[in-house]
């Protein structure tokens, strides 16, 4: 049978959203009859949209890349500024609420240096070191990583404690959900290999609003995980498009994961964004992608910053 090619529906700027060697066995022990023995597409029944859900993510922008040298060893960093923030939605009052953004100098090699304190016109912007021990640039780019990640658990376990009914995660979920309050990840890319043939077909059998049926993955903190359909691909996409993985804390339980399951199906797709509006459609959900516009619009301007960074280091080389 001659290959069959189908159109990957993101922007080519951005990464596929899928990228799959389905001929690899799962990354990780999974067992796929937590729900069911019978893999096939599961349909919710209807059940009500919570009064408030909270979506949670975070941003990063590298500033400008630095390098160092210590006894001839070179290390390498970049000057970052993250930003969290949450989209509180409810019925006649949704809000974007960002929270200030940090500055980093983050550096590989488990290298410190002191904060740097940047005047930017009347204002001045602090660069606090973060470090991770990793050698070469991948060093850095950790340091980046847990800084965000840090930020965004955060921010996710204050909006539990809040009380409020669902908090998403963009990506995986990193805290724990409570009886009150529960909390799913939604990753918009799916990267690794969980379901095997022929399990892995039900995926391409989904419709808006289905799932497929739950199944457990063994991190050191074990997960519910299922996949939900987000909108139909157009017939020159390919059928996998508009998938996306959502998973919640095992200790929830077994019942209340499969009710998170029905609902997140039911209710996901109604914030599926568009082509026309979003490159990463439909899986960067409405309120993630006003969220994350908001976040790097409360970074400030990047020429501004940068140009104010060399102007420090020139002062700095000039004995200023």
């Amino acid at each position: 049978m001659p290959l069959t090619l189908r159109i990957d529906p993101w922007e080519p700027s951005y990464d596929s959203a899928l990228k799959l060697d389905d001929t690899r066995t799962p990354a990780r022990p999974v067992d796929l009859f937590v729900e069911t023995e019978v893999w096939e597409p599961v349909q919710p029944a209807p059940m009500p949209r919570p009064d408030t859900i909270v979506f949670v993510d975070g941003v990063q922008r590298v500033e400008t890349r630095v390098i160092g040298e210590d006894d001839g060893r070179l290390v390498y960093g970049a000057f970052v500024s993250v930003g969290i923030g949450a989209a509180v939605v409810r019925e006649g009052g949704s809000r974007l609420e960002p929270e200030t953004a940090r500055r980093i100098v983050a550096l590989g090699d488990g290298e410190r240096c002191d904060p740097f304190d940047v005047a930017c016109g009347s204002a001045s912007l602090r660069f606090e070191p973060e470090s991770e021990p990793e050698k070469g640039p991948e060093g850095w780019h950790g340091a980046v990583d847990r800084v965000r990640r840090d930020g965004e658990t955060k921010l996710g376990q204050q909006m539990i404690q809040k009380g409020h009914e669902l908090v998403i995660a963009d990506g995986r979920l990193t805290f724990q959900p409570t009886r009150k309050s529960h909390a799913v990840g939604v990753a918009k890319s799916i990267r690794t290999v969980y379901l095997e043939r022929p399990y892995s077909t039900v995926l391409g059998d989904l419709r808006p609003g289905t799932r497929t049926p739950v199944f457990e993955i063994a991190y050191e903190h074990p997960v519910y995980s299922w996949y939900v359909r987000l909108s139909s691909p157009r017939i020159i996409e390919h059928p996998l498009a508009g998938i996306v993985q959502v998973e919640t804390m095992a200790g929830i339980g077994r019942e209340e994961a499969i009710r998170l399951a029905d609902l997140t199906a039911q209710h996901l797709p109604a914030f599926a964004s568009d082509s026309a509006w979003d490159g990463r459609a439909p899986q960067n959900l409405y309120p993630i992608a006003a969220l994350e516009s908001l976040l790097r619009h409360e970074l400030g301007d990047h020429e501004w910053i940068r140009r104010h960074i060399e102007v420090h280091f020139h002062r700095q080389g000039a004995g200023v």
